[in-house]
């Protein structure tokens, strides 16, 4: 018994073990949107997640730390997944499948409901729980019209390289060559577009055909000179 809740193995139960060895395993509907969120940063379907796989999800250029020199943007992305660790957490800069499962199984136990998990889920990662329904489909199907109509108008319908590339340039904050999912909202707000959360993975996952985690040049300009539903 000692030994099932000392996850740490120091020869004492602390709390948060002990709420370890309460929990129950995830039901089928937590684990799927738990699933979907590690896939999001997967890219590479390895079931291991590194500072590359996030780098284009996360501007570490924002960050306090990277502002006033304390730490890199390297040691800033293995933070953030060093903090999905938990208790047996080995501090070495990735998240394995496992170990994501395992943090949000721990944080599961403090939800009050299933629903309210699963909308944490959906605010925390942009993700949608219907997003196969024809109800969201249609909806992201609008956004995705209304973003490449707005993005015409600002163009003054121009669909030259360099005009297009000025348009990026400015969405590009931190100029790294790819609009990440902060920087399309920050698109889509600047657009006057107003768009829950739960759509941003989805209309990213439309933008980014390559799957690099980030829209780059020639997929936002394919994007505006192409019918985005052909």
């Amino acid at each position: 018994m000692m030994k099932y809740y000392d996850v740490d193995g120091d020869g004492n139960i602390s709390y948060e073990e002990f709420l370890r060895g309460m929990r129950d395993p995830l039901s089928a509907r937590r684990r799927d949107l738990v699933d979907r969120a590690f896939a999001f940063m997967d890219k590479d379907g390895s079931g291991v997640v590194s500072g590359k796989d996030i780098a284009h999800l996360y501007d570490v250029t924002q960050a306090k730390e990277f502002q006033d020199g304390t730490k890199t943007k390297e040691e800033i992305l293995d933070d953030f997944l060093n903090s999905f660790d938990g208790m047996k957490g080995n501090n070495d800069g990735q998240i394995t499948k496992q170990e994501f499962i395992d943090y949000y199984t721990d944080l599961a136990v403090s939800c009050p409901t299933e629903d309210y998990f699963c909308v944490m889920m959906e605010q925390a990662w942009g993700l949608a729980e219907d997003s196969s329904s024809e109800d969201f489909q249609t909806t992201l199907r609008h956004i995705v019209a209304m973003l490449r109509q707005r993005l015409l108008t600002l163009s003054n319908g121009q669909q030259e390289e360099f005009k297009l590339r000025q348009i990026f340039t400015e969405f590009d904050a931190n100029g790294n060559g790819v609009v990440t999912m902060d920087e399309l909202a920050a698109m889509l707000a600047a657009l006057g577009i107003s768009v829950e959360r739960r759509f941003l993975v989805a209309l990213l996952s439309h933008l980014d055909t390559n799957k690099s985690g980030g829209v780059e040049f020639e997929e936002f300009r394919v994007f505006i000179c192409e019918d985005p539903y052909k």
